[in-house]
């Protein structure tokens, strides 16, 4: 004779107990196969499911639980885990609200409400739980992310710092790294670069190896443009999950014996990355090493005309032979570059010279300064770019012709591209970035914003003024109007953040005075 459910139930908590969870499992389901409708098990079952991340299994369980005992307050927040871990994160808020309104109850609804985009009433929700529970660091915490969600940037690191005070003893090392280094982005965020790298450093002596830690101190060390510690640190980015490396034969080159050897350079990240980071492979060929260049399609015909590389190949071409294979941001390291020593030589990118001839013949037409300009980014976002009606005081410069560089052209810019017929639409014959590269050749300025245009007039050596929010990426360093990496470049930062509009009012005055007198292109901007 079966036992009965209600041994099977209390064998399936001695189970539970000592996290034998199939075995618990086990139990359950023989329960349910003599009482479908046993809520203990539905229950147990659900809660089980969550543990071992079978999450549509514990939706499923929790929601026949709940049919049975609607009014029991325990199964609303294991049904509200269940659709958060399954991103389904307004049936999550629905379940939280049926839920008694504990502080980790609370917590988890805020957390639902930020990952819902409803940040206001996330930010609202964690300081109700804080003032029921002044010392719960995981709402200190979640309170920063979703103050640093809606760019409270003080406000976000007073969430972090409390987070950090009152964590518990037993809190995981990677709990904590993760408070330090979302302390450190919001430091940077308010310029105190300085700061987010000691709040990176201070939890890396408690947890030397941890990989997200270095790697952040590394970012940090590069933006103060300490690239001595910012490159050896950097190296720990593919330790971190979700950074994979390339290839998991990867390696770093020992330059001082690449003599006969044959090198694969991988392109990694993005097509800017690439552009900024491939001026190394002409150094590994003055070392005597044979380079092999790994990118995507689009940079193919490019960086096949490039000095030093003897192959490049495109996305499924078979490779080579090679007995070093290396990703290109892990050259600076290896070249132990410093700001000095940044090889900044350009052109080392160099487009197609029929494809050169033909653009300047299109553009000789207008007597013009031509300019090219780049204002969206396929990553889009309110610090990536801007609108063409946030920039029409660079469209209405008298004497300037404006070619879009864009390869495509965001849906709501279409509007005031037609209301501005003198700015010249090219996106249906920029096929890859050789095509690019050629227009930009035959234009007089490119203004971009932080984008692969902007590496690539860089690497082409043409006066390129670089349009950057108040608080830039590492690579263009704090505060500076250059550039060590592009000699042609100008740096135009945000006077204050998200004022895109007053950045654009300081490059229409410089394009006027380049109207006026356009050997100033060369002259301002110190070209090599």
């Amino acid at each position: 004779m079966p036992d009965s459910p209600d041994v099977l139930l209390e064998r399936a908590a001695r189970y539970y107990q000592a996290r034998a969870f199939e075995a618990a499992a086990s139990c359950a389901l023989l329960i349910l196969a003599q009482d479908a409708a046993h809520f203990d098990a539905l229950h147990l079952l659900g809660v089980l499911s969550l543990n071992i991340g079978q999450n549509a299994d514990a939706v499923g369980y929790l929601t026949r639980a709940a049919r049975l005992r609607p009014d029991d307050g325990a199964i609303p927040f294991a049904l509200g885990n269940a659709f958060a871990a399954l991103h389904l994160h307004e049936q999550a808020i629905a379940a939280y609200r049926r839920a008694p309104a504990n502080e980790q109850v609370l917590n988890n609804l805020g957390a639902a409400l930020r990952h819902a985009g409803r940040t206001g009433e996330a930010i609202e929700t964690f300081r109700r739980v804080l003032a029921r529970q002044p010392h719960f660091a995981p709402a200190w915490f979640n309170l920063g992310e979703s103050l640093a969600a809606a760019e409270q940037w003080e406000e976000a690191v007073t969430a972090f710092r409390a987070a950090l005070t009152h964590a518990a003893p037993d809190t995981a090392a990677e709990r904590l790294a993760r408070i330090a280094i979302a302390l450190g982005n919001a430091l940077v965020e308010l310029d105190r670069v300085e700061a987010a790298r000691a709040a990176c450093e201070a939890m890396r002596t408690r947890f030397p190896d941890n990989p997200a830690l270095i790697w952040h101190a590394g970012l940090a060390a590069l933006h103060l443009g300490d690239y001595r510690s910012g490159w050896r640190d950097y190296e720990a980015r593919f330790l971190v999950p979700g950074h994979d490396p390339p290839r998991a034969d990867a390696s770093m080159p020992d330059i001082s014996a690449l003599a006969g050897k044959r090198v694969l350079l991988l392109g990694e990240q993005g097509r800017g990355d690439v552009l900024q980071f491939v001026r190394y492979a002409p150094l590994l060929a003055e070392r005597g090493a044979t380079v092999h260049l790994s990118v995507t399609d689009d940079l193919k015909p490019l960086l096949s005309g490039m000095d030093g590389v003897s192959t490049v190949i495109g996305e499924d071409e078979a490779e080579p032979p090679y007995d070093i294979v290396t990703p290109v941001m892990s050259l600076p390291h290896a070249f132990g570059t410093t700001l000095e020593t940044v090889p900044n030589r350009v052109p080392y990118l160099r487009a197609p010279a029929s494809r050169i001839s033909a653009w300047r013949d299109r553009l000789a037409a207008v007597a013009a300064l031509h300019v090219g300009l780049c204002w969206a980014s396929t990553n889009p976002g309110p610090r990536r770019g801007t609108d063409l009606e946030t920039l029409r005081p660079l469209l209405d410069c008298p004497g300037v012709r404006i070619h879009a560089l864009q390869k495509a052209i965001p849906d709501g810019d279409r509007a005031c591209l037609h209301r501005h017929p003198a700015v010249q639409d090219h996106s249906a014959d920029l096929t890859d970035f050789a095509e690019t590269a050629a227009l930009i050749e035959a234009l007089d300025l490119v203004i971009s914003i932080d984008t692969a245009v902007a590496h690539l007039a860089g690497g082409l050596g043409k006066p390129v003024w670089i349009m950057l929010p108040h608080v830039a990426e590492w690579r263009w360093l704090r505060g500076r109007g250059d550039s060590p990496w592009y000699p042609s470049a100008r740096l135009f930062r945000q006077p204050a953040p998200g004022d895109w509009a007053g950045l654009t009012d300081a490059i229409a005055t410089a394009l006027s005075r380049a109207v006026a007198s356009p050997d100033t292109l060369e002259r301002d901007q110190r070209l090599r």
